[in-house]
C-alpha cells in the first residue's frame, strides 16, 4: 500500500515538476524546449503540454525502470484519455461555472496536480483491472484419501 501511495506521489510531483518546465513564459529563467514547450497560449496547445508532460514523465520512469510492465496498457490508456479531457474540463470552467479573471487563472492552476492525481489513481484501478492478484493455490489433499 505504502509503495503505491509512494509511486503515485512521485508521478504527480514528477508531472507537476516537469509541466512548469515545459509550460514556459516570459519570467522563466531557461529557455524554452523546442517542439515539447508551449507555442501560445490557446486549449489546444495546452492539451499538447499535458501530453508531453506526461508522456515524458512516462518515458524518464521506463528509462529508470519504476515503470514496470503490468503498467504499459493501464498508462498509454491514461496518456490517450487524459488530455483529451482537458478541453472539456476548460469548457467547463469558461462556459459553465463562468469563471473568469482571478477566478479562471486558480481553476487552471489547480487543474495541474489534479490531473496527474486522477490520472494516478486511474491508473491503479486499471492495473488492478487488467493484472489481478494471483490465485493462491490452495491445498487439495482428495488424492491421498
Amino acid at each position: 500500500m505504502m509503495k503505491r501511495i509512494l509511486r503515485s506521489l512521485g508521478f504527480v510531483a514528477a508531472n507537476v515538476i516537469v509541466m512548469i518546465i515545459l509550460h514556459g513564459n516570459s519570467k522563466q529563467f531557461w529557455p524554452k524546449i523546442p517542439y515539447l514547450s508551449l507555442r501560445n497560449e490557446s486549449i489546444a496547445e495546452h492539451t499538447r503540454l499535458l501530453f508531453n508532460t506526461m508522456a515524458l514523465v512516462t518515458l524518464g520512469q521506463a528509462l529508470i525502470g519504476k515503470l514496470p510492465r503490468e503498467r504499459w496498457l493501464p498508462r498509454g490508456i491514461v496518456l490517450a484519455v487524459f488530455p483529451a479531457l482537458l478541453p472539456a474540463l476548460i469548457f467547463f470552467g469558461q462556459r459553465v461555472l463562468r469563471l473568469q479573471g482571478d477566478a479562471g487563472e486558480r481553476y487552471n492552476l489547480s487543474l495541474v496536480p489534479l490531473l496527474p492525481i486522477a490520472a494516478s489513481v486511474v491508473e491503479e484501478v486499471l492495473t488492478a483491472k487488467f493484472n489481478p492478484p494471483a490465485a493462491e493455490p490452495h491445498a487439495d489433499y482428495s488424492h491421498l484419501v
